[in-house]
């Protein structure tokens, strides 16, 4: 039942071993300065590749956090030029929910 298994080695010294095995490195690049990296264009590049996995809302890693503190950089009105022609209009039709519910209360009254 025993079979005999013949093993063969074959050992290179370090001139052959040169000769027979590539030691250089081909799928690797050259590495890329740290300084290189810390840009606004790579801010925004990874911006639009992480968009959807970053947190709404929370304190820090978020978009909420990132309006925050991009916040702090502008100065802008709230209330511009597109939103006050709306906020008028509700004041407007404010004005007249409260005509008409006086109107009401007065027929009401007359009535009784």
């Amino acid at each position: 039942m025993a079979n005999d298994i013949n093993v063969q080695k074959t050992v290179f010294g370090n001139v052959d071993f040169l000769k027979v095995v590539d030691t250089s490195f081909k799928t690797f690049t050259q590495p890329v300065p740290e300084e290189d990296l810390d840009t606004s264009e790579e801010l925004f590049r990874l911006y639009d590749k992480l968009y959807y996995s970053i947190d709404v809302t929370g304190e820090t890693n978020s978009h909420e956090y990132l309006v925050k503190k991009s916040s702090e950089l502008l100065t802008f009105d709230r209330v511009t030029e597109d939103i006050q022609p709306l906020l008028d209009e509700i004041a407007q039709l404010r004005e007249e929910n409260l005509s008409q519910a006086q109107q009401i209360i007065t027929l009401e009254t007359n009535i009784i």
